[in-house]
């Protein structure tokens, strides 16, 4: 059973989840579905209720905003609902010190949404923490983890060199904003020998901070503040190394596409960290969340032979393939629509 399908989203930001919804997109056209993307902070009721009369599901995907207007969408015109988790919900309202109203309304809202797809268990959990109990009996829940499509580029050169021959380049690519932590990686840097180099790669509200912060290292060299890049494979081919500091994450993108570009990730053992590379490549998790341990795992991976490295991220790959994540939410979608 084909379906037509209303993807909602609140803009078209760059990111991990502007890139897996994408990815959905092209997967699920490229097996006939019809699917239609709709901004909803460039649209108005009557274009969304236009597209919704004109779909089989709607799927809500990230933030907030999808999921209340694709609610109120469901029950006007009693069309089926799958809310996509992308973070962890717990993490995500803490760290945004979310008022006792917004939780309560938040606690209604999901307790009326039926079918959910989650990116990790790590955000189930996270969601199931904050709701404080399991999904009801009349709702369903899934877990789909995130994917990269296959690029049809060469394998990262720089992680190929010896180690003698090469200065170590790392960066961080992402958002400069307080739960990627992005401060931990300059304490991070002064404390790894002189000739590794760092680049961070991304905009966002702690870009002065960051500035002000690490003076002596861009004065030195060791430190560049590259700002926003275009998105694409290519990102990731300059570095042998790239960097997570988060607090939190869902299923993290930047991770899988380094490792697409034969890039090694380096982070904090989170639990969604742990949950998608503790079993073939916990080396690559620092032992704890601070600066020294993580300095500790970049020189510990550096050290490390090419060749297993490379396995263990193929490894790792090998559980996030495209029709895999297809096939599965194919089904979640069906059954949500059979279900209605």
């Amino acid at each position: 059973m084909k379906l037509r399908v209303l993807l909602l989203q609140e803009d078209q930001a760059s990111g991990g989840v502007s890139t897996i919804s994408n990815t959905l997109c092209q997967a699920l056209w490229q097996q006939d579905w019809q699917v239609t993307q709709l901004e909803l902070n460039r649209c108005g009721w009557h274009e969304r209720l236009s597209a919704a009369r004109k779909c089989d599901v709607i799927l809500a995907s990230h933030n907030f905003k999808p999921a209340y207007v694709g609610l109120a969408l469901g029950l006007m015109l009693r069309k089926p609902v799958v809310a996509w988790v992308h973070g962890p919900v717990f993490e995500v309202l803490a760290q945004a010190h979310a008022s006792a109203f917004k939780r309560a309304w938040l606690h209604w809202l999901y307790r009326r949404l039926r079918q959910f797809v989650f990116v990790s268990r790590a955000s189930r959990d996270s969601f199931e923490r904050f709701m404080q109990r399991p999904l009801a009996a009349h709702q369903h829940g899934a877990v789909i983890p995130n994917v990269v499509a296959p690029i049809p580029l060469p394998a990262n050169s720089l992680w190929a060199a010896e180690a003698a021959t090469a200065t170590p380049q790392l960066a961080y690519i992402g958002r400069l904003s307080q739960e990627k932590r992005p401060q931990l990686l300059l304490d991070m840097l002064r404390l790894l020998p002189v000739q590794f180099r760092l680049t961070l790669v991304g905009d966002g509200p702690l870009r002065d901070e960051m500035r002000q912060a690490g003076a002596d290292l861009l004065s030195s060299g060791r430190l560049t503040l590259a700002g926003a890049q275009a998105h694409g494979p290519g990102l990731y081919t300059p570095w042998h190394m790239t960097l997570l500091a988060s607090r939190y994450e869902g299923c993290p993108m930047s991770l899988l596409e380094s490792f697409t570009m034969g890039v090694p990730c380096v982070g904090l053992p989170i639990a969604a960290l742990q949950e998608v590379i503790g079993v073939d490549a916990p080396y690559l998790l620092a032992r704890e969340a601070s600066a020294q341990a993580l300095a500790d795992t970049v020189l510990a991976v550096w050290a490390m032979p090419r060749q297993q490295v490379q396995a263990d991220m193929a490894r790792v790959l090998s559980q996030h393939h495209v029709q895999d994540f297809v096939r599965a939410w194919q089904t979640v979608l069906q059954e949500a629509a059979q279900r209605c």
